[in-house]
């Protein structure tokens, strides 16, 4: 089993006000939508447990495809919504925040934190490869996500 760890900060402006903004972010389906290769995004339970499946990706006998559950808990008065891994995470943790503020020039500027970590069963001898390959396809994935929210949003 190889272990790949994938920290990802951005910070960018929207159009968007911010309640706007906020109904997206916080709900969980329709942000969730926005992610590239999503097969089934579902609520598991009346916690704010959501279950992901990701479409399989991968190279020769390398192949990736993410299966895990986390909780999400949204505050509108601080405009935050934060998301950790349940109890039954999967193949895969995810962890991070949406952090949304109100931007002096009109519009509203987010936040967006997350930790991923995959847990990708390959032999050992291939554990440099395999993280090559995860840690930048996991990467390039949560930036396509962030510039599709942008895009609804209104990309400043």
């Amino acid at each position: 089993m190889v272990v790949v760890e994938v920290p990802f900060r951005k910070r960018f402006q929207v159009k968007a006000t911010p309640s706007e903004a906020y109904a997206l972010v916080s709900d969980v389906y329709a942000s969730g939508m926005h992610f590239p290769g999503v097969d089934s995004l579902v609520a598991v339970d009346d916690s704010g447990c959501w279950r992901w499946v990701l479409a399989e990706r991968g190279f020769g006998p390398i192949k990736l495809r993410a299966r895990y559950q986390a909780v999400y808990q949204s505050d509108p008065s601080r405009l935050r919504v934060e998301w950790y891994p349940a109890s039954r995470a999967g193949d895969m943790e995810s962890s991070g925040s949406w952090q949304l503020e109100e931007a002096a020039n009109g519009g509203t500027v987010l936040h967006f934190e997350a930790k991923t970590v995959a847990n990708i069963p390959a032999p050992g001898m291939m554990a440099s490869m395999v993280e090559s390959f995860a840690r930048n396809e996991l990467l390039r994935l949560k930036e396509v996500y962030v510039g599709a929210i942008q895009e609804t949003l209104g990309g400043a």
